[in-house]
């Protein structure tokens, strides 16, 4: 495959499996610096995790309902590469059921991961992003 001319930095949530975890696989080879986030890589996400460690993309530890873990993800990302050109909020929760046999937490849950968690990527990678004047 020929060199990226433009490549780019790319921060990806939820790429433990399904969408996310292909679409960091394709940016990958594709020469694009990939940062793949998922929760607990050393443990339950571990053999995932070093399966895209191979390709290489450089997996970090980042759960979308936890502030301080998106701004740590964020600012590792940033430390590491020196910028950060694009977010792909991925990660995701699906209910499949009848709506009103889920608990008042377990939507709460599904809030947190579905909304609240890409209002908190955006809200830690714009800043970024503006300040460069890209992104």
């Amino acid at each position: 495959m020929p060199e990226n001319p433009d490549p780019q930095v790319i921060l990806i949530t939820g790429t433990s499996s399904g969408i996310g975890r292909l679409a960091a696989e394709t940016l990958a080879r594709a020469g694009h610096s990939v940062y793949a986030s998922m929760r607990d890589p050393t443990l339950r996400n571990r053999e995932v995790a070093e399966t895209l460690a191979k390709i290489p993309v450089r997996v970090i530890d980042l759960d979308v309902t936890q502030t301080e873990s998106v701004r740590h993800a964020v600012q590792t990302v940033i430390d590491e590469a020196g910028r950060l050109d694009v977010v792909v909020n991925n990660a995701g929760h699906m209910s499949i059921g009848i709506a009103e046999a889920f608990t008042e937490a377990q939507v709460q849950q599904q809030m947190e991961v579905n909304f609240l968690g890409p209002v908190r990527m955006c809200r830690s990678v714009l800043p970024h992003m503006r300040q460069r004047g890209k992104g």
